[in-house]
This record gives structure tokens, C-alpha cells and sequence, in this order.
């Protein structure tokens, strides 16, 4: 049986006197994908940094836990040798190659600075930039990388935290079509290597075809949660964006459903 790596359970979280998630659960398991969907202001950015700990407002209920740990009770370098949250892109405020920023992934690892002197550390950056195709680009200036670019040095940095557990918030938003398979292709290729992956994505169909599980927020309230298959059914879809005329259909290829706007029948 695959092995539980993260719970969250009764989760209820507000900013100020606003209600952002409503007793919301969800389990992640490894070697699997979970894909976070929902519509705008439904909460998935702040259900993902809750996840990973990094949030500095009170929770007013509810429970994370990292295997036998209560995630809140972790110092920030255990949650990020064990969790990572991954960003939709990353600013330069000075001058840093895509080397160093990538390397800026092993600084939980250590109490200073020197974070690639290590063989161990210049190995994981290697191996990470590679997996994410932007070896290439590891002598350039974060500032000139386009936002794609910046996206694979970003998921290239998370891989070398050495974290099992990967939270994707619209990190591939910026990828052309070729980038975005061949991230796909990795995500599915860590997970045969123990991780678990939570994929955001406004692009439904993207996320169908590379997830195992799904949970559909909505106004900060799970609408559904289980397989792809389960869930991205036409009812339940529809509920997330009232009003659109779209239709759900079975991938000829994998059987991913798959979801057509402007053909509702």
C-alpha cells in the first residue's frame, strides 16, 4: 500500500475576518500526483502555504502532519528539507546566476553560506538542473532568463531542497508546450522515486493527464475529492465555473478526461 507522507485535516483558515478555507482535508501519499483545481479566490495558493508551513497567521483549527510530526512544530529547516512550496516565478532583486540561485535549494542543509563547496551539494545541483533542462542555462543572470526559463531554475531549486514532497503553485504557468511535456515527463519520473507531487493549475486538461488524484476547491470549500476519473466529471466541473458552455470527454490516447469549453450540449 502506498505510504501516507502528508495529512492536513479540519483545516479553517482567515485573513483578517475573512474566511479563505473551510474545513478542508486532504491526504498525500508517495509515488502519487494530486492535482489542486478551482477557480479563482478559491483558496488553492493558500491551502499549498499552509501546507508547507509558511504561513505566519494563525491557524484557527485544524492539524498538518508530516509523517509523525505536526508540521507547525518543525523548525523551517526540517519543513524544507521535508516540504517544498514552489512559486509561480521568482524575482531578481540582485544579481544571481541560475547556478546560485539553484544552489540557494541546499541552504537548509546547513548553518552558513557556503552551500555548494560539498561534491554532495554540486552533484544534487547538477543532477536537479539536468532533470530540469536548464543545465544550459547555469551561467546566465536570473534577470535575463525569460519567465519560462526562470520557472525550470525554480523547480530546479526545489529538487536540490532534497524535499519529498513538492507543492506546485502554477509553476509550469510559463512553459511553452514543449517544456511543459517534458516537465510532465519528470513529475511522473519522481514519483517512481518516492515523491509526492500537488500540481495547481488553471489548465484542467494539463493536470488530467499527468494526476492520480484530485480535490476541486471552491470559495475556500472542497466541491469534490478521489480519482481524476472520479471527479472531473461534467456536473462537478460545470459547478466550478457556472455560467461556461463546456463539455467533458475521454482522452483518445490516455483516457484522461478531458474538458472543451464552448461545445456544451
Amino acid at each position: 500500500m502506498t505510504e501516507k507522507i502528508l495529512g492536513a485535516y479540519g483545516i479553517n483558515y482567515s485573513y483578517s475576518k475573512e474566511r479563505v478555507l473551510t474545513d478542508i482535508s486532504l491526504e498525500l501519499y508517495r509515488n502519487q500526483i494530486t492535482a489542486l483545481l478551482g477557480p479563482n479566490a478559491s483558496g488553492k495558493s493558500t491551502l499549498l502555504k499552509i501546507l508547507a508551513g509558511i504561513l505566519p497567521i494563525k491557524i484557527t483549527s485544524g492539524q498538518i502532519r508530516y509523517l509523525s510530526q505536526n508540521v507547525y512544530e518543525m523548525t523551517a529547516a526540517e519543513r524544507a528539507r521535508s516540504i517544498v512550496y514552489v512559486a509561480p516565478g521568482m524575482r531578481a532583486e540582485f544579481p544571481l546566476t541560475a547556478f546560485e540561485t539553484v544552489a540557494l535549494g541546499r541552504l537548509c542543509h546547513y548553518s552558513h553560506l557556503s552551500v555548494y563547496s560539498a561534491q554532495k551539494d554540486r552533484d544534487q545541483i547538477h543532477w536537479a538542473m539536468e532533470q530540469c533542462n536548464c543545465w544550459g542555462l547555469r551561467e546566465r543572470y536570473l534577470h535575463t532568463l525569460s519567465g519560462g526559463e526562470r520557472q525550470l531554475v525554480v523547480l530546479a531549486r526545489a529538487l536540490t531542497q532534497g524535499a519529498k514532497v513538492l507543492l506546485l503553485d502554477e509553476a509550469l504557468s510559463k512553459m511553452d508546450l514543449h517544456h511543459q511535456a517534458m516537465t510532465g515527463k519528470l513529475l511522473q519520473k519522481l514519483t517512481k522515486l518516492g515523491y509526492s507531487i500537488v500540481l495547481v493549475s488553471h489548465d484542467l486538461n494539463l493536470a488530467s493527464e499527468w494526476a492520480d488524484n484530485c480535490l476541486l476547491l471552491k470559495n475556500g470549500q472542497a466541491v469534490a475529492s478521489g480519482s481524476v476519473k472520479e471527479v472531473l466529471v461534467l456536473d462537478r466541473v460545470k459547478s466550478l465555473y457556472p455560467g461556461a458552455e463546456l463539455s467533458v470527454s475521454p482522452s483518445p490516447s490516455s483516457g484522461a478526461p478531458k474538458i472543451f469549453f464552448g461545445c456544451s450540449k
